[in-house]
């Protein structure tokens, strides 16, 4: 399926806030998690705070916290905050999309369709993502894979020069 990518990464910055809401989350530090730019997420966040679903605090301790109970954030108002305008889209490919209008005969069909969609997205929270949500494994950033393999070639060395000085 596809999702506009304001709301998906919307959605997702809203839910790694709510995994810890006790703290306040750094741009930088959700971007890296999330795989997006942070002038993309910092722009989501700010239209995001702009509607009181976050906070933000600025400084060395700051950064964005989520205020609103995940139970009451409607997918569909994220969508409606996020996107400017949203794509009813099935499939993986984003090419050879048509848009269907009031002169195309089989519009109702699509437009009962569409919405019944955003009438599940009404219903939908961000409560309800949380619950089926799949924790991604966090990977380590590539400096500190190369620190730790230079950390195991000095060990290495220093047992090599230690053998050799016992001989």
């Amino acid at each position: 399926m596809l999702v506009g990518a304001r709301l998906a990464n919307g959605v997702r910055a809203l839910y790694e806030l709510a995994l810890l809401p006790e703290r306040r989350s750094a741009v930088w530090e959700l971007a890296r998690k999330i795989g997006v730019s942070e002038p993309f997420l910092r722009r989501i966040l700010l239209d995001l705070r702009a509607k009181g679903f976050v906070e933000a605090q600025k400084g060395r301790v700051g950064g964005f916290r989520l205020v609103k109970d995940p139970q009451n954030i409607k997918i569909r108002d994220l969508m409606g905050i996020l996107e400017k305008s949203p794509v009813l889209a099935l499939g993986r490919v984003q090419r050879n999309l048509t848009a269907v209008d009031e002169s195309c005969p089989t519009y109702p069909f699509w437009k009962e369709l569409e919405e019944k969609f955003l009438n599940a997205l009404g219903e939908k929270t961000l409560a309800d993502v949380i619950a089926v949500a799949q924790p991604v494994p966090e990977t380590p950033p590539k400096r500190a894979r190369k620190s730790a393999k230079r950390a195991k070639t000095t060990k290495k060395a220093r047992r090599a020069s230690a053998k050799r000085k016992r001989r």
